[in-house]
C-alpha cells in the first residue's frame, strides 16, 4: 500500500505542472465511509472502515470530463467459529463525468467508469492460514454534489460504488464510499 501510495504522490507531483497549464484541470482529496461487504464461503459482513482518496482530472467542457484517482478503502476484519478472515483493499480508477452547473455556487455530477481493485486476504483457522492478492476489474459509478467556495476553490460530497473487489474461494467482497474534501480547480 505504501508503494501505491508513493506512486500516486508522485505521480501527481509530475503531472501537476501539466494540469497547471490547462483551464479546467483539478486535483482533490477526500476522506470518508467506506463499507465494505463479505458474502459467500468464508461467512458474511459489513464494515464501515475510515476510507480516503486522491484524485486528478480535466472537464473537456462545462459538463463533460475525466477523472483519475487511488482510494483507500481500509481493512475489514471478521471471526467465525474459530476461522479469522482479514482482507485490505484499495483501487484505482478511471471514469468520464457529467456535471450539471445548478447555480454559480453549486454543481451536482455523476461518473462512470472502470476500476483496477485490489485485495490483500489472509484466512486463518485450525492451525492453517492461506493468504494471497487478488486485482479484479470492475465498473464503478458515483454522484456527488460540490459547492464553489471561490473560483478555484469547492468543497465536495460524494457517494462511489466499485463493485466487486475480491471474488475468489467462495468469497466475493464489495466496496463503496460516502465521502467528502477540498477540490481545487487550475
Amino acid at each position: 500500500m505504501k508503494k501505491q501510495l508513493f506512486a500516486v504522490v508522485v505521480g501527481a507531483a509530475l503531472a501537476l505542472p501539466m494540469f497547471a497549464q490547462a483551464q479546467s484541470s483539478y486535483v482533490g482529496i477526500n476522506a470518508g465511509r467506506s463499507e465494505l461487504k463479505l458474502s459467500g464461503d468464508l461467512g458474511s459482513g459489513k464494515e464501515d472502515k475510515t476510507g480516503y482518496k486522491a484524485y486528478a482530472g480535466y472537464n473537456f467542457t462545462q459538463n463533460f470530463g475525466l477523472e483519475a484517482g487511488y482510494a483507500n478503502f481500509g481493512k475489514l476484519k471478521d471471526r467465525d467459529a474459530g476461522t479469522a478472515v482479514s482482507m485490505e483493499t484499495s483501487a484505482f480508477y478511471l471514469a468520464g463525468t457529467a456535471t450539471m452547473p445548478i447555480n454559480p455556487q453549486f454543481s451536482a455530477f455523476a461518473k462512470a467508469g472502470v476500476t483496477q481493485n485490489r485485495t490483500k486476504a489472509t484466512v486463518s483457522g485450525f492451525g492453517l492460514r492461506f493468504s494471497g492478492k487478488e486485482d479484479k476489474t470492475a465498473a464503478m459509478f458515483g454522484i456527488g454534489a460540490a459547492y464553489h467556495v471561490n473560483q478555484n476553490v469547492s468543497v465536495v460530497a460524494e457517494y462511489e460504488n466499485f463493485g466487486k473487489t475480491y471474488s475468489e474461494n467462495g468469497a466475493k467482497l464489495k466496496a463503496s464510499m460516502l465521502s467528502a474534501g477540498v477540490r481545487y480547480q487550475f
